[in-house]
Parts: C-alpha cells; structure tokens; sequence
C-alpha cells in the first residue's frame, strides 16, 4: 500500500493504484519494435510530458513509433492536486488523499506547465521531493510527440471530456462533437481528429494536450501493448502539422526584429537576451516570425530568444533559446545552434552525443545542434555552447561558410 495518495479514472486500475506502480514492464514490448529502452531516465527534449521524479515514470521507451513519427512512450502516475477533493472533474475510483506534510500542493516540476523544471534531484533544503505534496497519482498511459510547427497556433490546448483538470484549465473553453471539450489559450483552428476522438469514446479517460509544441496522449491505466495509443497519437501529430500555418523561407533570409508578445517572457528575460546579442555582436529576430518561417525544425519548446549573425569568422547561423516550459516560473530555456549544412538528413529525432552534450538532426538543409541539457539564463554558458556546436558541425563535415 503506497504511503502517498491515490485514485484511478476505472475500476480495473484500482489495483494498480494502490499498489504505486505497475506490475509489469514494457521491456519486451520496446525490443520488438526497436525502441530505444531508458526503463525511468528521463529523455531530453520531452519536458513537457515526462515527470522529472522517478517515482512517477515507467518503462520510458524512445524511438519511431507505431504509426512512423518518433517520439516517447511510457506508463505514468498522473498528479492531480486535492484542494478539499482533487482537481479534476469526473469520477474517480478508489480516491484516497494522504498527507505526508504539512505543506499544501507542490506540484511535480516537470509534469506540469506553469512551474519550474529542473534536471538534478533536489539538492536544497526544502525543495520538493516525490510525493510532497496533498495530491492524488493516477495510472495512465502516455505517448508524447514533438510537433515544432503546432508551437503558435496550439500553444496550450486541451481536449478531454473532463471540465476541469488543473493545472491545464486554460482560459479558451469550447464544446466538441461528442462530448469532447476543449481548453485553450486563445481560439485555435480546427483540428480534425474527430475519427481518433470517436474511437476513445468509450474510454474512461482519454485527453490530448499540446504543450508548447510537445504533443501528449494519454489514456487511463498501465496498457501492455501501446501500438493503438502510438498510431492515433501519431494520426493527432499529422493533423496538428496540417492545420497549422507556416511561410516558410530560406535559412539565409532575415527576419524581423522582435516585435511579438510571449506571454510567458518577462522583461528581464528579453532585456537579458537583448544584452547577450549585442555582447556577441549577434541580431535578434523575432521568435514568432522564427516559427513561422523554420516551423519544421526540431528544437523542443517554444523559442523565446532567437539571434542571427556571425557565430565564427565566416560562419553565420543563428542562436535559438526555446522553453519547455512556462519560463516565467521555470527560468530555465534549452539553447540550440541552427547553420547551413552539407550532407544527407538525419534520421528522425537527430543523433544523440552524450559525450558533445548535443543533438544532432539535419533537415532541410539546416543543421539544428540542441543542447542536451537547460540552463538558466546567467548559469549557461553561450560561447561555449556554440564553440561545442561549431566543432561538431566542423569534425562532421557538415559546416557551410559563407
């Protein structure tokens, strides 16, 4: 019986509720379709579906998916906050709150949208700790895909059949066909899923969210076999990239100066990054335009800083800063290195270098060299970041001067 609360979405997953954890393993299940095991490492670059605690993931498996486009899969206990009973509407099964202190709701730090996100375990006094919190966890099941072109016109969307479920009660509200409901943080276009929706009608929990250009699925209970769950997760990302507007252009092009609203970018960040740009004789750009213009590359989350210029005597590029997360709370942004590159396309989801702290992926002509870890802003080094990218792309044989 866990110490921590609980509660499940069906009947058939109080067990497993009460138990913590699931009973079995996908091990097996990633080897026969070649999927990359990680077993409770968290994949970078997916922030916004994979809790940071370990306590709360399962059998993590990276890799292309049933259904063609890479991404994540794992079994999950879902937070939901107790504030007198827990924040979600519907029926829950088997609902037990425990208090394991005094504090109220300290939410996971990477589950969640509108709190930090930190790599290392805490280390401070007084930080949360997994299960620190009056809560209920909940066995789900979740498949996440990174769509970059879905980063603006989906910023922050949900659809479920649940009214509330917070942190996600966004301020857009709309009533689907079926009974499916819609939160969001502004209007967003169409998105016909209706066929994957009717499918999981029956479902006791099924919910589409879209984070920031990181799209998560997830549906109720610990699933053995998660080819189904993969394929409409992958059917929701075509239908995301198709309904959302691009105007793309080539990479040499400039792009205007910022002059779009982030709403999660305070004026000490964008002051930060506007003395950064000209300490490394760079031009700031737009970051809405930017994704407009790039939407297909794959830098996770949504840019908030975007500089082009010389990176290197005859080497010009840009330097991107993207936030997995509200970086208003979160204060930590990921920093990527974009160039003109030679060469042959990277297979989906790029190459991963642990030992560069980078990954690689070559699309359209473009090498987009990510930063394996975030940082804050005064703790991140950007000369070293784009010395590490720059001596990739050169030992490669992918770098373009001009």
């Amino acid at each position: 019986m866990p110490k921590h609360g609980y509660a499940a979405f069906a009947r058939a997953d109080i067990a497993d509720a009460r138990r913590g954890h699931p009973a079995f393993d996908l091990r097996q299940y990633a080897a026969a379709r070649g999927l990359e095991w990680l077993d409770r490492r968290s994949p970078a670059g997916f922030h916004a579906a994979v809790p940071s605690f370990s306590e709360y993931r399962f059998s993590v498996m990276r890799g292309v998916l049933p259904g063609g486009r890479f991404g994540v899969a794992f079994h999950q206990l879902l937070e939901v906050p107790v504030t007198g009973s827990p924040n979600i509407s519907g029926t829950l099964y088997g609902s037990v709150v425990k208090v394991s202190n005094p504090r109220w709701w300290v939410p996971d730090r990477t589950d969640i949208p509108f709190i930090g996100d930190f790599l290392d375990s805490p280390t401070v006094p007084g930080e949360p700790e997994a299960f620190d919190s009056k809560a209920v966890w909940i066995p789900s099941t979740t498949v996440a895909i990174n769509v970059p072109e879905a980063v603006l016109p989906f910023f922050l969307t949900r659809i479920d059949r649940r009214d509330k479920h917070a942190p996600f009660d966004f301020p857009h509200k709309a009533v689907l066909d079926g009974g499916w409901r819609l939160r969001a943080h502004g209007p967003v276009p169409e998105l016909p899923i209706g066929d994957v929706l009717e499918r999981h009608a029956d479902d006791p929990f099924f919910q589409v969210l879209v984070l920031r250009g990181t799209l998560i699925v997830r549906r109720n209970g610990y699933l053995a076999d998660v080819d189904d769950l993969a394929r409409d997760a992958c059917l929701i990302a075509d239908a995301l990239r198709a309904a959302s507007p691009v105007a793309p252009r080539a990479f040499a092009t400039a792009l205007p100066a910022p002059y779009s609203q982030h709403p999660e970018v305070t004026p000490g960040w964008r002051d930060g990054y506007a003395k950064l740009a000209a300490r490394l004789g760079l031009v700031e750009e737009d970051p809405d335009d930017y994704h407009r213009a790039f939407g297909s590359l794959g830098v996770p989350g949504r840019a908030v800083a975007v500089m082009r210029g010389d990176l290197a005597s005859g080497v010009h590029g840009r330097l991107v800063y993207s936030a997995e997360r509200n970086l208003r709370l979160a204060e930590r942004a990921r920093g990527a290195v974009l160039l003109p590159a030679d060469g042959a396309p990277t297979p989906p989801g790029g190459e991963r270098h642990p030992d560069r702290g980078l990954v690689y992926e070559h699309r359209d002509g473009v090498a987009v060299l990510w930063s394996l870890a975030t940082a804050g802003f005064y703790r991140e080094e950007q000369e070293d970041l784009i010395a590490r990218a720059l001596r990739f792309a050169h030992d490669r044989g992918v770098l373009v001067s001009g």
